[in-house]
């Protein structure tokens, strides 16, 4: 089976990368030590090292950094940890959320919190906030209900802590 493009040159990036990231510090070491041991031709042979060390370090960077399944990296993972990188970015803007729901600011709240789903629509945390905000400021249940199940629709893990949440609060506003 012949990898496609994108893995190929997403691997060699990665190679490239942590061969460039290793080389200044292997070449100082390599050079005081190479000094130290004998002078302006053991610095040479100390930096000739760091160079070859430096890329057999980039040449095993799949070794590290690939999946369990064996394949190189490939350019089908990005777009899970682009949306963590996403999500880790978001996280400022839902305590702003939370601050202005604490505060009774519902309309600052419910602004901010359609920033956040505009980004990233199905981040079930904001969801979940969403909802509370709908119903605790603005009494609309039907828009709620809608927030909570599309948590319910995807999350049907139970552990969830989020779609527990989310199934509790369907419950008490169905029986409203």
């Amino acid at each position: 089976m012949k990898p496609d493009h994108n893995s190929i040159s997403a691997d060699a990036i990665l190679k490239l990368k942590n061969t460039i990231w290793a080389f200044p510090y292997l070449a100082v070491m390599g050079l005081i030590w190479g000094y130290l041991a004998d002078a302006s031709s053991g610095a040479i042979v100390g930096l000739a090292t760091a160079v070859a060390i430096s890329v057999l370090i980039g040449s095993a960077t799949p070794i590290f950094n690939a999946p369990r399944d064996g394949s190189a990296v490939s350019a089908r993972s990005k777009p899970a940890r682009s949306n963590m990188i996403v999500r880790k970015q978001l996280a400022s803007d839902l305590n702003a959320v939370r601050y202005h729901k604490l505060c009774h600011q519902f309309d600052d709240a419910l602004l901010k919190i359609e920033e956040v789903l505009a980004k990233d629509p199905d981040f079930v945390e904001a969801l979940l906030l969403k909802a509370q905000i709908l119903w605790e400021g603005f009494e609309d249940r039907q828009a709620a209900r809608g927030c909570l199940l599309k948590i319910l629709a995807g999350a049907p893990d139970e552990k969830d802590v989020f779609h527990s949440w989310a199934l509790h609060m369907y419950k008490e506003l169905y029986q409203k």
